[in-house]
C-alpha cells in the first residue's frame, strides 16, 4: 500500500525592509532519518454482506510488518513573510501475520483467521503555501494551505479467500499551523496539518502532527541546525470500486533526527 503525502519547519530572521533585497529572501533544506511503526486498520467489504462484515479484516499488529526506515526530505523559500515548503517521505513495510477472513460454503458468515503476507509501500508528498502572522527574531507563528498527493500502493495475501490489492494516487488539501521558537541556540517548536473532506469522490480524513526539537550549530549567515523530534501522521481513506470497498484507517509515527541549513 503506497501512500503520497507533510510539513514544514522553518527559522528565519525578521524581515522589515520594504525594497526587496537579499534578506528578504530565505532558502533552507532539511533532511532526518525516521524510524516509522503502522498501526491501524485495513478492512476489505463488498455489497453482498450490506458493508456489515468485511471480507478481510486485519490491523499494523496482527500484519507483523515491523518498522520502517527511511529518510525525509524538506525544501523551503520564503520571501518577507510568504513562504512556500515541500516535504517528501517514503514509506515501506513488509511482513508475515495473520487476518479474519470470511469463510464461504458451510461456514458463510463466520470469520476465521488465515496466515497473511503483506506489502505495503506509502509515499507522502506534501506542498505548503503559508504565511507567518508572527514573526520576530526569536519567535514564528504562522498558518498555511497545503496540496497533497497520496500514493498508495499495496499487495495483501491472506492463505484463505481473496487477495486484496490497490494502486493508486490521491490528491487532497489540507490546513497548516506552525510554530517555532528559540532560546539562546535551542530549538523548539511543532506543527499540524489536517483536514477531513471529499476529494475526487473519496473521503479523506488526514492529521499531521510534529514535535521539534533542535540545537543551533553554527549562527553565521548560513545557519545549520541539528533538529529531532517525533511525528504521527493519520490517514484514512474509504475506496470504492463497483460493488467493493476498502477503508484503511492507519497511522504512522515514530522519531527523527537530522540537520536544517537556512540562508
Amino acid at each position: 500500500m503506497k501512500c503520497k503525502l507533510a510539513l514544514l519547519f522553518v527559522l528565519s530572521l525578521p524581515l522589515s525592509a520594504e525594497e526587496v533585497t537579499p534578506d528578504n529572501w530565505h532558502f533552507s533544506g532539511n533532511i532526518a532519518y525516521s524510524n516509522r511503526a503502522l498501526d491501524g486498520t485495513i478492512v476489505n467489504q463488498t455489497e453482498d454482506n450490506n458493508g456489515q462484515f468485511g471480507e478481510l479484516f486485519t490491523t499494523g499488529n496482527e500484519m507483523n510488518v515491523g518498522t520502517s526506515s527511511s529518510t525525509m526530505v524538506e525544501l523551503a523559500v520564503q520571501y518577507k513573510r510568504y513562504g512556500v515548503g515541500l516535504n517528501y517521505m517514503p514509506t515501506s513495510f513488509n511482513g508475515e501475520g495473520t487476518a479474519l477472513v470470511a469463510a464461504s460454503g458451510d461456514n458463510a458468515g463466520f470469520f476465521v483467521q488465515s496466515p497473511l503476507d503483506s506489502q505495503i509501500d506509502v509515499e507522502m508528498l506534501l506542498a505548503n503555501f503559508y504565511y507567518n502572522i508572527i514573526q520576530t527574531p526569536d519567535t514564528v507563528f504562522g498558518v498555511g494551505l497545503g496540496l497533497g498527493q497520496t500514493s498508495i500502493d499495496f499487495n495483501i495475501k491472506p492463505e484463505l479467500g481473496n487477495d486484496l490489492a490497490y494502486t493508486g494516487d490521491q490528491p487532497f488539501g489540507f490546513l497548516n499551523l506552525h510554530f517555532s521558537s528559540n532560546y539562546n541556540r535551542f530549538l523548539y517548536g511543532f506543527s499540524l496539518n489536517g483536514i477531513n473532506a471529499a476529494f475526487s469522490g473519496v473521503d479523506v480524513d488526514y492529521s499531521d502532527y510534529r514535535v521539534d526539537l533542535g540545537y543551533r550549530v553554527s549562527d553565521a549567515e548560513i545557519k545549520i541546525d541539528i533538529i529531532g523530534g517525533y511525528r504521527l501522521i493519520n490517514f484514512a481513506l474509504d475506496i470504492e470500486d463497483g460493488e467493493d470497498k476498502a477503508a484503511t484507517d492507519i497511522s504512522l509515527s515514530g522519531p527523527f533526527l537530522g540537520i536544517t541549513v537556512t540562508y
